[in-house]
């Protein structure tokens, strides 16, 4: 069963309602069996401009694996394939607008994304719109999976704590 905190975010995130229950199903699924996940909206060539931008977002460092290894990619497919037409019309517009991204040089992707970055607050073109929508969804799907939760955030879980530890900062001072 789902708790009312977990359907506003799927909500939020463009599910529709009536689909809130399958697209719970279909994440458990991906969590517990990310390698048997099958695309439901974007085609394999998308699936791979959405990995690639989304890793670009949240690459992988000495720390942890990026939005890849996390499983990004599929989330955003599993949000759109559960999303009203209207939904999946902008996702599918934003992609065409993204052009020749992946053929672009590195140098010239960074640029492309810093640019579309300096606007996310205020996105008036396609382009811009999808990537507003694909940052906000890429964080979202990395920090609430194992990787970026576990790994990236280190989090131990709810602990029963006997006393707080005090702040061991340098830079603060108590007044």
């Amino acid at each position: 069963m789902m708790d009312r905190r977990a359907a506003l975010q799927w909500i939020g995130l463009g599910i529709t309602a009536s689909r809130l229950a399958i697209a719970q199903e279909h994440a458990h699924a991906l969590k517990t069996q990310p390698g048997n996940y099958k695309l439901q909206f974007f085609t394999p060539a998308e699936d791979r401009l959405i990995d690639h931008i989304a890793d670009m977002i949240i690459p992988a460092d000495a720390h942890s694996p990026g939005a890849s290894e996390a499983g990004v990619s599929k989330f955003i497919d599993l949000v759109a394939a559960n999303s009203p037409a209207g939904t999946q019309a902008k996702w599918k517009t934003g992609i065409t607008a993204m052009g020749n991204f992946l053929h672009l040089s590195m140098a010239d992707q960074k640029r492309t994304l810093d640019r579309l970055s300096a606007v996310e607050a205020h996105p008036s073109t396609a382009a811009e719109h999808f990537f507003a929508d694909i940052k906000k969804t890429t964080l979202f799907a990395y920090y609430t999976s194992q990787v970026g939760l576990i790994q990236e955030l280190e989090y131990k879980g709810n602990a029963a704590l006997a006393e707080f530890p005090p702040c061991t900062s340098t830079g603060l001072r108590s007044q």
